[in-house]
């Protein structure tokens, strides 16, 4: 009787074993399966990908990018800033050079205390 409780026992701590074993076998599989999927969808947008650069409108707008060309009967137009606009700015930046020379600690004190 006792030998056939150390039977059952013995094979059934050895039937657990293989039942976890096999379940992560199972788990494993399921995870590298998910990756497989992952694998593909990055496969199909690569694949998307080199078919578009293979295309004349990317070759086109590549070349139109890089060597700043045009097509035939399209016209280049230069924008050139405000020549007014830059001695405004210029003038400001004068302006600003009287409060730089201040002392720090006087330009503090009118931070926090000069009415503004």
């Amino acid at each position: 009787m006792a030998s056939s409780v150390l039977a059952v026992v013995f094979l059934g701590t050895g039937l657990g074993k293989e039942f976890y074993r096999d379940y992560q076998i199972k788990k494993e599989i399921d995870s590298l399966q998910d990756d497989i999927n992952i694998l593909e969808k990055d496969n199909y947008k690569l694949s998307q990908l080199i078919e578009y650069y293979k295309t004349d409108e990317y070759k086109e707008a590549e070349v139109r990018k890089r060597f700043n060309l045009k097509r035939d009967g399209e016209s280049v137009v230069i924008v050139r800033p405000n020549p007014g606009v830059l001695g405004a700015q210029s003038n400001d930046l004068d302006k600003n050079d009287g409060k730089n020379k201040l002392p720090n600690y006087i330009k503090w004190w009118n931070y926090f205390f000069a009415s503004k």
